[in-house]
């Protein structure tokens, strides 16, 4: 069974900088890495200017699948850091964290990312998480 992904933002920053096995290209190009709108936003946040931010819409939009996040997602965010608070982990995840997760979750995706946050959410959840190589 083919595995789909919705990637963090430092899964697709490990990705962009060549920092990620090539194998990845192969996935990226087959449609199996989506993002969400958390991600896009904390990207497009770091872009250097006007035209920079225009164009990396733009290539984000045309390279990723685009994944929208169910009226439910904070509520569902909730019960994930609620958990994590039983656990005493309630201050690794953030917003956007729990977002991603609780997005993957709803279309069921594997997380991909590069941060350590995601592992400790899917020992609450239970939810398929991978590590960019």
């Amino acid at each position: 069974m083919t595995e789909f992904y919705l990637a963090d933002t430092s899964a697709l920053i490990r990705y962009y900088r060549g920092q990620a096995g090539a194998s990845w290209d192969a996935v990226v190009n087959a449609g199996l890495v989506g993002l969400c709108e958390p991600v896009r936003q904390e990207l497009l946040r770091a872009a250097g200017g006007r035209a920079t931010f225009h164009d990396m819409d733009r290539l984000l939009r045309e390279t990723f699948p685009y994944y929208s996040i169910r009226e439910s997602a904070w509520e569902d965010a909730a019960e994930i850091q609620y958990g994590l608070a039983e656990s005493g982990w309630h201050q690794c995840a953030s917003p956007v964290d729990l977002l991603v997760s609780v997005t993957a979750a709803h279309h069921k995706l594997t997380v991909l990312h590069q941060d350590n946050d995601f592992e400790t959410i899917a020992r609450i959840t239970g939810q398929p998480v991978r590590r960019i190589e």
